[in-house]
């Protein structure tokens, strides 16, 4: 069997109004399945980080939709922006990583979080995103996520056996969920490698045009060294100038487990294709052996109990 597994990353520039970002996710998802491509049909899509509401804290609760437990079958559930996705993955027996939305909980929290979707339309995983955006940043952004989210607190690795994704691969790698702010923190993506034997970090963001040029490419290959994984990182298309809107930066990417960039996006409205060589992650990890050269005798990481 292969180990190179066909991926698309779309990148769509969201709407204020809920129908119409429900409308543009599934005409982009299809475009990203349609015939003709140079590269093979993609197996597992991915969507950008709060792709159903306008990227603006005091915003998020007004277009929070409740997410149900993995496992659940989202064609009958709860989140209107989930079944939409959930249609096209079973429509096209493809996997997405849906990206982020804001998700409202049962005790009337707000989070940012993401989810994984399986070619059966049942919900794989969710991730709440764990560090929350607090920033002010003298002549550029201002932005405070805790003004209206609770932060998450677990750490999420889907692990790859029994092929839940259905990537048809030899040997199907454990992915790991992380959202825009939790990637500027190694200690995550490390313990996610070291502990729970990660090899694929998919990561919706929206780094904004201050702190894009600064450091999306630098962050985003920097994980991808730093624990020999492939990283997935997938934005917003940037809005007119003048809109008003929050000014993500574009440039979905990725980047292999020696922080090459395979495939990356320009500022507008597109789908980036890309063919992952899985064998790539044992060739790094071998050739450059920090797993197993760490002096855990001087230091190590270990997660909260």
């Amino acid at each position: 069997m292969s180990q190179r597994w066909p991926v698309a990353l779309v990148q769509f520039q969201v709407s204020p109004k809920p129908q119409v970002n429900r409308q543009q996710v599934r005409h982009w998802l299809e475009r990203a399945m349609a015939p003709g491509q140079t590269s093979p049909s993609p197996r597992l899509l991915m969507l950008p980080e709060v792709w159903n509401s306008p990227y603006q804290a005091e915003r998020f609760a007004e277009f929070a939709e409740p997410i149900p437990e993995p496992g659940s079958d989202l064609l009958d559930g709860p989140s209107a922006s989930l079944k939409v996705v959930a249609e096209v993955a079973v429509s096209h027996g493809v996997s997405v990583i849906a990206g982020s939305i804001p998700e409202r909980s049962r005790d009337g929290r707000i989070f940012n979080t993401a989810t994984v979707i399986g070619p059966q339309g049942r919900l794989l995983a969710k991730h709440r995103k764990m560090h929350l955006f607090d920033v002010d940043i003298p002549g550029g952004i201002h932005f405070h996520e805790s003004d209206s989210l609770t932060a998450g607190d677990q750490i999420t690795v889907l692990s790859g056996v029994g092929d839940p994704l259905e990537s048809g691969v030899s040997c199907p790698p454990n992915l790991g969920l992380q959202i825009c702010y939790d990637i500027r923190f190694p200690e995550l993506a490390l313990l996610m490698q070291q502990q729970l034997r990660c090899d694929l970090i998919a990561c919706p963001a929206g780094f904004s045009t201050t702190t894009g040029p600064l450091h999306w490419h630098l962050v985003m290959r920097a994980r991808a060294v730093d624990t020999q994984c492939f990283v997935l990182a997938c934005c917003s298309a940037r809005p007119p100038e003048d809109s008003g809107d929050y000014p993500s930066y574009g440039h979905s990417l990725v980047v292999d487990p020696w922080g090459h960039i395979v495939a990356e996006a320009g500022i507008g409205e597109e789908v980036v294709h890309a063919e992952l060589d899985l064998d790539q992650i044992a060739a790094a990890r071998a050739a450059i052996p920090t797993s197993r050269q760490r002096r855990e005798d001087v230091y190590r990481l270990e997660p909260s109990p």
